[in-house]
């Protein structure tokens, strides 16, 4: 009696149940790799290690630097080779710290004119402290990547699902015909 072909293939159902896993890895490495390139060697020699040794100096300063939009400043608050642009305003101010993770500390500015409030990420790199632009770098290492991550994979496995149940369901039903009809299987 010839074996029986499987309803599903294993791959088909592998590649529904690993492809999140994947591309998230694939999401880590591309972080990984970014974060060796990410930080400008010059921001972080002993002038600058020593100015911004401890987070609630360099949100001061940062305070400042939002509040004269100095493009320098910032670009030194960063310490990237690309940085980010900031909303800067002469009405912002520091408010108070909102966050601390193992990783980041998050301190809240406020512009006084248009009541907006913007949040700030503060990271130890190196022995300094930088401010860190919520960029995807960022996103992946402070594990903010969840609330992205994992609708989307609840969605892919649920489709994914779907779609295996209707392909049990048809070739089931194939082979129930053919029993009943006695017409071959494909």
């Amino acid at each position: 009696m010839p074996r029986r072909k499987s309803v599903v293939s294993w791959r088909a159902i592998l590649f529904v149940v690993l492809t999140p896993a994947v591309v998230l890895g694939l999401l880590f490495l591309a972080a990984w790799l970014y974060g060796l390139v990410r930080y400008d060697p010059a921001y972080f020699t002993e002038p600058y290690l020593s100015r911004y040794e401890t987070p609630g100096e360099t949100a001061r300063v940062l305070e400042r630097a939002l509040q004269t939009n100095d493009p320098l400043l910032l670009t030194e608050l960063q310490g990237l080779r690309w940085p980010a642009k900031f909303v800067t305003a002469p009405s912002m101010i520091f408010v108070m710290l909102l966050d601390r993770t193992d990783r980041y500390i998050t301190y809240l500015y406020f512009d006084m004119q248009t009541y907006e409030r913007y949040p700030h990420y503060f990271e130890e790199v190196n022995g300094r402290w930088v401010v860190s632009p919520p960029d995807f770098y960022y996103y992946m290492r402070s594990g903010r990547w969840v609330v992205v991550f994992t609708p989307i994979a609840v969605v892919w496995w649920l489709l994914g699902g779907i779609a295996l149940g209707i392909v049990v369901v048809m070739r089931v039903s194939d082979r129930f015909r053919a029993k009943l009809y006695g017409e071959p299987e494909d």
